[in-house]
């Protein structure tokens, strides 16, 4: 009811948890108002004599120390993901008051409009002792990762050195870099804890900031709230109501569930004093697992008197305590301090894992690039083998099929019953591109059609009889048509050529590319030596087919088995079809053709003279006859010289472009290498040199976070 004060609704609180505990077995913890959770264990910003939980130290330590080595190393923290907390809030929400709280410092500049315009990485180390300084004693003293040799003790050179360097990256007026600030403070009263200070949420531009400023610094913010393993650190003022809070909104956006935003609500003594703000500071309003701390700020009256951090402490404490009795020890900048360092803790618990695993792929990535860049050239004539050496190896695992390499092709795809041209990536090597090569020009050949080039075969068969009439078709008609079809193929077996040296050359391009490339007049020397070897294969390999096709127009050898096989084949059927024959002696070539009686003189004249005729129906079925047949054997006779150079023509690849070559190359290289300056091939392109020296540095420093990391005991417990 209405009548129940704040200590009986405490009173109620804890029963209920008591219940809970005695049905569940646990505690309820994430569901709970703040005045419920248990106090989370952590350094007492205030200075009091309870010493830091020592688990807890090193695990700030270590992520402190990790956080370093990626920083100074260039890796960027949102590649690896490092828990870290994104303090969000808009301009004047009490976001640096809150910072340096926490910091027990006055070390952020302040001003009108935007002040932070570039996010600020504020590295805060608790120091057991001060540090003493030609004879003066700090407690408190701060570096900056840009002026890593220049230590400041007076925070007011800390704030105009944050005003300068973000005048000179982001310029004088009012834009934003998303370049961060590393700043490291070390003090005897802050705690070891690292946040990010990011620009204010703003929703119109003033003055001469950019229009579209609002923009520029969400995008900013985003990227880095996005990050699984950020806490957000949701800064809201209490004097304006939570439901138009852009902090809240934003975090609620990027993480829905609450499960790691931290609500803090700042300028809590200008809060009104009704039941709405009383359930807000117990963390029922809002959905935020991590839950919600109320702070007091300083205000202007205060920053007027000069009340430093630590005197505005001991009156927030005051006025906590007078204002709200049962919830000021889960209030306040120390609480907060606190509860952030143990949240971190559990996050780093969770997150080391995968950490750890992304450190070793940036090892193990860096380490191959090493290799394959090689060590710094010693001796120059060894490494002049060395590399030739290399260069040969992948050139021959490549056409081996032992190195691959990925490839686009298009491909037709039947979709919804229409044929479209899509691409996809294959992987390949060197030796299946030539197969490839080969089985298409072999295809070619099996599409060449002898019987388009037998027209007006019968005429030449008549023309060849001459004035004496052959009892006989003649060998020469048969002979010469033959040779006119092998003729056909001389054009694929040389475009085979051809693309095979394209291909070769094309793969010397690429594997000198990858064993070479750090050596560019080095590599330059080698393609051309090694493409003046392969090309001088060529003309070797055109002149064996030439013979080749020379050999088989030279000799038409109708004696062979198979076509002996074919011709009796069609002679049979041709014989069928002749029934008209009489009982006359038939050609023993050419059974179709019947032998006939010697003839007069007379005869033979007037049979020369018919020539010049048209002829008879008889002659015109008889020279049919004989024309089919001698399309069918040409055909078959062709057929069988196909076959052969099919069989020929990947061996003719094999021989000249891969065993000789690949035999001849790296014994060619050497001789001719030598014979050169090696001094003056062998000089690193200066982007090389700077790749090798970033890989040595990255893997020594990422060597050091992985023991950095191999030296947290994970099974410590929370004290």
């Amino acid at each position: 009811s209405s009548g129940i004060n704040a200590e009986s609704q405490s009173i109620f609180f804890h029963f209920q948890t008591f219940l809970k505990f005695i049905l569940f077995g646990r505690f309820p913890t994430t569901n709970l108002p703040a005045l419920a959770r248990p106090d989370p264990s952590g350094p007492d910003i205030r200075g009091s004599s309870r010493k830091p939980d020592i688990t807890m130290n090193r695990y700030l330590s270590t992520l402190n120390r990790l956080q370093d080595i990626f920083t100074q190393c260039g890796v960027s923290l949102r590649e690896i993901d490092l828990p870290q907390i994104a303090v969000v809030g808009c301009q004047s929400a009490g976001k640096s008051s809150v910072l340096e709280s926490i910091a027990q410092q006055d070390l952020l500049p302040r001003g009108t409009g935007i002040v932070t315009r570039r996010p600020l990485v504020l590295q805060m180390i608790h120091e057991t002792k001060p540090m003493v300084s030609e004879g003066k004693v700090y407690d408190t003293w701060a570096k900056f990762l840009h002026k890593p040799d220049y230590i400041y003790h007076r925070m007011s050179d800390v704030q105009e050195e944050i005003i300068l360097d973000t005048n000179r990256i982001c310029g004088a007026n009012k834009g934003i870099s998303d370049e961060p600030i590393h700043l490291k403070l070390h003090s005897t009263l802050a705690p070891s804890l690292t946040l990010v200070d990011l620009p204010g949420l703003t929703k119109i531009a003033v003055g001469d900031q950019p229009h579209n400023i609002d923009i520029q610094i969400e995008k900013l913010v985003r990227s880095y709230v996005t990050k699984p393993n950020t806490i957000i650190l949701a800064i809201s003022p209490g004097n304006v109501d939570i439901a138009n809070s852009d902090s809240l909104k934003l975090a609620r956006e990027v993480d829905p569930e609450g499960d790691r935003t931290l609500g803090v609500i700042t300028k809590v003594d200008l809060m009104e004093d009704t039941p709405q703000s009383l359930d807000l500071l117990r963390g029922n309003s809002v959905n935020m697992k991590l839950g919600l701390v109320g702070v007091v700020n300083r205000n202007y009256q205060m920053l007027a008197e000069g009340i430093n951090p630590s005197d505005a402490l001991l009156k927030e404490e005051k006025f906590l305590k007078e204002k709200y009795p049962d919830l000021a020890k889960y209030m306040g900048v120390p609480y907060l301090s606190k509860k952030l360092c143990t949240i971190l803790i559990s996050q780093l618990k969770i997150a080391l894992p995968e950490v750890a695993m992304k450190i070793r792929q940036n090892l193990s990535k860096h380490r191959q690039i090493l290799k394959d860049l090689g060590p710094e050239v010693v001796d120059r004539k060894m490494e002049v083998v060395n590399l030739v050496m290399k260069f040969s190896e992948a050139l021959k695992e490549s056409v081996q099929g032992q190195l691959t390499f990925s490839k686009r092709i298009k491909h037709r795809r039947r979709i919804n019953g229409e044929y479209k041209v899509e691409e996809k990536e294959i992987t390949t090597s060197a030796g299946a591109e030539l197969l490839m090569i080969v089985e298409d020009n072999i295809t070619k050949l099996e599409k060449i059609s002898p019987e388009d080039n037998l027209k007006n075969i019968e005429e030449k068969i008549r023309a060849a009889t001459g004035i004496q009439p052959s009892l006989f078709v003649p060998d020469t008609v048969f002979n010469t048509l033959a040779t006119e079809q092998i003729q056909l193929m001389e054009e694929p077996i040389s475009n085979t050529i051809e693309a095979a040296e394209q291909c070769l050359e094309t793969l010397i391009n690429t594997i000198s590319q990858k064993t070479l490339q750090r050596f560019p007049a080095f590599q330059g020397e080698v393609l051309v030596l090694a493409k003046e070897k392969l090309r001088a294969k060529v003309p070797s390999a055109k002149r064996f087919i030439d013979e080749y096709i020379e050999i088989q127009e030279c000799y038409v050898n109708t004696d062979h088995p198979e076509f002996q096989e074919r011709f009796k084949l069609a002679a049979l059927l041709f014989k069928d079809d002749d029934d008209s024959d009489d009982d006359l002696g038939q050609n023993p070539r050419f059974p179709n053709q019947q032998q006939t009686p010697r003839k007069s003189k007379q005869e033979k004249v007037r049979s020369f003279m018919s020539k010049y005729k048209d002829p008879t129906p008889e002659e015109k079925e008889r020279l049919a006859r004989e024309g089919e047949l001698m399309r069918n054997l040409i055909v078959q006779y062709f057929s069988i010289i196909r076959a052969n150079v099919k069989d020929t023509l990947p061996k003719l690849i094999v021989k000249f472009f891969l065993r000789d070559l690949m035999k001849e190359l790296t014994g060619f290289l050497l001789v001719k290498l030598m014979e050169k300056n090696c001094d003056s091939m062998l000089n690193e392109d200066s982007d090389i040199s700077s790749k090798r020296e970033k890989s040595l540095r990255m893997v020594k420093i990422l060597s050091q976070a992985e023991g950095v990391i191999s030296s947290i005991d994970y099974c410590d417990d929370d004290n």
